[in-house]
């Protein structure tokens, strides 16, 4: 239900920001309070074009949250996290530049602190993405057991029901735990009673099915003879 909450929330908070800006009577912008400025300090906020700006982000964020749900309904509902990121990231920007904007009339100090409480969110959105999306996967093999790293989970010889090599893995569904890149794919995703587990470094190469009762593990390297490596010591463990 992840997803279906996320884009239900940023919904909900683009249709309140649109009525703030052109249909309420009590404020002008929604990027900030504006009824704590005087009469005077109002005036000087008036000639910084805020309203302008933010109708610029406005339709900005429309389009990529609209942008973000046809590249998940259709496309890769992993990717599509990216433009969600970009999503908020634009959000935290404009409050970025509003702050700074505001400082040069209030020149209250706690604007900078905001300006720079989100630059820190907008670094950290994209850390979290490409380090979440890009883990480096690897496996030991040990007398009755095999482990997975970084994970550290470890696969019980007498455990494994069959070990296969495939060329793409399986549809991710709408609502998932899944990040990546362009070529990888980590996390996991439940359909029915059947759960899956993706470790995949390279989607362009093959990659080995784990299967566990109802627990099935997508794994490969970017380095296809290493899969190959790892597939041929499991074949021969479980046998």
């Amino acid at each position: 239900m992840i997803f279906t909450l996320m884009y239900i929330l940023f919904a909900g908070l683009l249709l309140k920001s649109f009525h703030t800006h052109y249909i309420s009577d009590k404020r002008k912008y929604f990027s900030f309070d504006d009824r704590r400025f005087t009469d005077d300090d109002y005036l000087k906020v008036q000639d910084l074009n805020i309203g302008r700006l933010e109708g610029i982000f406005l339709f900005t964020m429309l389009g990529l949250l609209l942008l973000a749900l046809g590249v998940h309904l259709f496309i890769d509902p992993v990717l599509s996290i990216w433009f969600l990121g970009i999503f908020v990231a634009v959000m935290m920007l404009l409050s970025l530049i509003v702050d700074l904007k505001l400082y040069t009339v209030a020149h209250d100090r706690s604007h900078l602190v905001m300006a720079v409480i989100w630059l820190a969110v907008i670094l950290g959105i994209f850390i979290f993405l490409f380090a979440r999306g890009t883990e480096d996967v690897d496996m030991i093999f040990e007398d009755t057991h095999a482990r997975m790293l970084p994970a550290d989970i470890g696969y019980a010889y007498e455990e494994i029901e069959s070990v296969e090599m495939v060329t793409a893995t399986p549809d991710i569904p709408f609502n998932h735990n899944v990040l990546g890149t362009l070529s990888q794919r980590h996390g996991s995703f439940s359909e029915g009673q059947t759960f899956y587990s993706l470790n995949i470094e390279d989607l362009g190469n093959e990659m080995i099915v784990i299967v566990r009762g109802d627990v099935h593990t997508y794994i490969n390297d970017k380095d296809e003879t290493v899969t190959r490596e790892w597939y041929e010591t499991l074949q021969e463990s479980i046998e």
